[in-house]
């Protein structure tokens, strides 16, 4: 049923396309902007930014908190895609990493996200395989002469009506022609979401503040020096798919930047830090229990990157980049019911961990024709990771053989990596572009998947699984999955070998109408997976480890004008397809690889008016990576409405429909219900059903 449905849905898309005879192939650079009309609506606007890309070819969401999904490109997610925000680079400070990067930029301010696949120019990024998530807030204004002037003012409210999520947001802009000032702040709370079926979802509730200024001031009209601090409070985040919840997570970040001109030399560079406080446990309203979890984190680096002109023909960018990252992850004993497995010690998880990683690159961009192009460029990144012992919660059960064991292994490992990547550009014709690209990327191991400890002796010495082993192993898991899993010290860095071919059809002048198509390969060296050491209660525990694995698949996506008349305004139709195969060389299917999907979205714009119908189709998720126990998911379709109306040339009002007919179906990368979780029985993760949403927005 899901596979006719897609079927249908790629036949509708192509109809304004049908005379199209060729198809674009090479790398695929997903962009989506936050100001384009798709996203325009915030009735419509998630609260996730993660999910500003959801509708973007080739890329797919994780499901996590409610603001803390983990976005997948071509089927690699979370530490394998390079996410960076205005240049900063924020690593998840939690074992069950609850407070991914894109968690920390509230999505109304995003002034520009793009995700690049597989094969990304070295100057955006080594440490990953999968691609990188590049974002950029909004600009600081200046204003056109030398008296400090209000320069803009906005504010938003909504209303959804699913989970009663609401929330605010403001930001106002002062400056003059050399000093600008930026305030932005909001407030969002959502309570437990409804199924299709009505049925309340436990643990999707949350509540967050997040708050940024930034101080701005233009040397000249080529050079300018910006500082953004920002600070986030989450009191609350429930994660339905992991055995705890989020109970509070602050951070406070700075970044200062240069953006100018030395010479012909265009200067791009930035130094950054942030603190992170992280804790964890159980809300009580949403289940029973106690296991309070700490974590603190400090990240500090920089990004240095000049463009030199060398001729008409040939430009080259040269750079450096480095991330200096540490972490503590503790657990303090159970003092309200001092149980023997987690008590009367401190657990220490992560002591002291440390990961630097310096990066140097070039790249050569060239243009030897006005029909031919080449990017070209290498980086290497030397990573170094270490760590301090471990203790555990007691010395009577089983901490004591385990942390024994990774206490007497030496911690220090540096990993030399090497980026290497090529792409070619033709263009054909007016109408036809192709692109062929070559990428070698390389990604060492995250602190969790070296350094975490619990279950050593079972995966080294084949021991007994215990039951407060098991407890602290299912701490560590950051896939949604409901196992437990313990670190390898071991672990190799995985390498990405990707060719990718891209072919894009489109309108000779007018631009009425774009086809672009983009099939790829990819085979990773050492992956990093995991292997079964022990099953229990219906529950696998599974040590990190690395195998090779290939994944494959095509990215589509289209957009037509269909009318621009008096009569009707404007009309367009868009939209994506998007299909991922992933598999370990010696058997078996990649965990969390998202079914073959499309969607679609047709808009008309005509007066004061901005509407919308948005689709989404799933097809059945049967490919399944059995080690975890992944469940299969059914296909369904769902159907969004928006509209937008400008009351006044400062006052607009959104309205919004999600899930018009109250669809009920699982997520196929929502991984499972723990918080309903029962022995032997995986219940995959429901999706949202019908919300009714309306946003009032005023600009001055």
């Amino acid at each position: 049923m899901g596979q006719k449905i897609i079927m249908s849905i790629v036949a509708a898309s192509f109809i304004v396309t049908a005379n199209a005879a060729t198809i674009e192939l090479g790398e695929v650079a997903v962009e989506a902007k936050a100001d384009t009309n798709t996203t325009q609506n915030k009735a419509s606007l998630p609260s996730d930014t993660a999910m500003l890309l959801g509708k973007t070819a080739g890329v797919s969401m994780n499901t996590g908190g409610g603001i803390s999904a983990l976005p997948a490109i071509h089927g690699m997610a979370d530490d394998r895609i390079k996410t960076s925000i205005d240049g900063m680079q924020i690593t998840s400070a939690c074992p069950n990493h609850m407070n991914p990067a894109l968690s920390y930029v509230d999505p109304s301010k995003v002034a520009k996200i793009k995700a690049v696949a597989g094969i990304t120019p070295v100057s955006e990024g080594g440490d990953s395989i999968g691609g990188s998530i590049i974002v950029k807030t909004k600009k600081p204004k200046f204003a056109k002469d030398d008296k400090i002037a209000f320069q803009s003012f906005e504010a938003s409210s909504y209303r959804k009506s699913n989970g009663h999520n609401s929330g605010i947001s403001s930001a106002i802009d002062v400056a003059n022609d050399k000093l600008s000032f930026s305030y932005a702040g909001m407030s969002e709370k959502a309570d437990d979401y409804k199924d299709g079926n009505g049925n309340k979802v436990k643990s999707t509730l949350f509540k967050r503040i997040d708050q940024s200024a930034i101080l701005a001031y233009k040397i000249n009209e080529d050079d300018t020096v910006a500082l953004r601090v920002g600070h986030q409070e989450v009191p609350y985040e429930g994660f339905v798919n992991e055995y705890m919840d989020m109970l509070d997570n602050k951070a406070t970040s700075e970044n200062l930047s240069y953006e100018g001109k030395i010479g012909s030399a265009k200067i791009e560079a930035n130094a950054f830090h942030q603190k992170t406080t992280h804790y964890m446990n159980k809300i009580l309203s949403e289940r029973i229990g106690n296991m309070p979890m700490n974590t603190e984190a400090k990240e500090s680096g920089y990004n240095i990157a000049a463009t030199i002109p060398l001729s008409e023909i040939h430009t080259i960018k040269i750079g450096s980049d480095y991330d200096n990252y540490r972490l503590n992850d503790w657990w303090p004993p159970d003092e309200i019911n001092k149980k023997p497995g987690m008590y009367p010690n401190t657990f220490w998880n992560i002591n002291d961990g440390k990961r630097d990683r310096l990066g140097l690159f070039a790249e050569a961009t060239s243009s030897w024709s006005e029909k031919l192009s080449s990017n070209v460029g290498i980086r290497t990144d030397i990573v170094k990771m270490d760590t301090g012992d471990v203790v555990g919660y007691n010395s009577t059960i089983n901490d004591p053989i385990d942390a024994a064991i990774f206490n007497a292994l030496d911690h220090k490992k540096t990993d030399h990596n090497i980026d290497v990547t090529a792409m070619l550009t033709y263009e054909y014709s007016p109408s036809n572009d192709y692109e062929i690209g070559f990428a070698h990327k390389t990604r060492s191991p995250n602190i969790y998947e070296r350094y975490t400890w619990a279950g050593l002796n079972t995966a080294m010495n084949g021991g007994t699984l215990t039951m407060p082993m098991m407890m602290d192993m299912r701490m560590v898991n950051w896939f949604g999955d409901g196992n437990g899993y313990v670190g390898n010290i071991n672990l190799k860095p995985e390498t990405a070998d990707t060719i990718s071919l891209t072919g894009t059809w489109h309108g000779d002048r007018d631009g009425s109408w774009n086809v672009k198509v983009t099939p790829y390969y990819t085979k990773v060296k050492d992956f990093i997976d995991a292997d079964i050491i022990g099953t229990s209660g219906g529950i696998n525990y599974l040590q990190f480890a690395n195998h090779d694995a290939t994944l494959y698949g095509v990215d589509v996506s289209a957009d037509a004008v269909l009318w621009n008349n008096d009569s009707f305004g404007l009309g367009t139709l868009s939209g994506t397809i998007t299909y991922t195969k992933g598999y370990r060389e010696d058997g078996g299917d990649l965990y969390h690889i998202m079914p073959l999907n499309a969607n679609i979205y047709l808009e008309q714009s005509i007066g004061n008016w901005t509407n919308g119908i948005d689709l989404v189709a799933v097809g059945k998720k049967d490919k399944i990576d059995a080690d975890r126990k992944e469940p299969t998911t059914s296909g369904y379709m769902l159907v969004d409405l928006r509209t937008n109306y400008k009351i006044s040339k400062n006052t607009s009002i959104d309205l919004a429909v999600t899930n018009l007919f109250d669809n009920a179906y699982v997520l196929p990368l929502g991984g499972i219900d723990v918080v309903d979780y029962s022995a032997n029985t995986y219940t995959a993760l429901a999706g949202k059903g019908r919300s009714f949403n309306v946003a009032l927005n005023f600009k001055f």
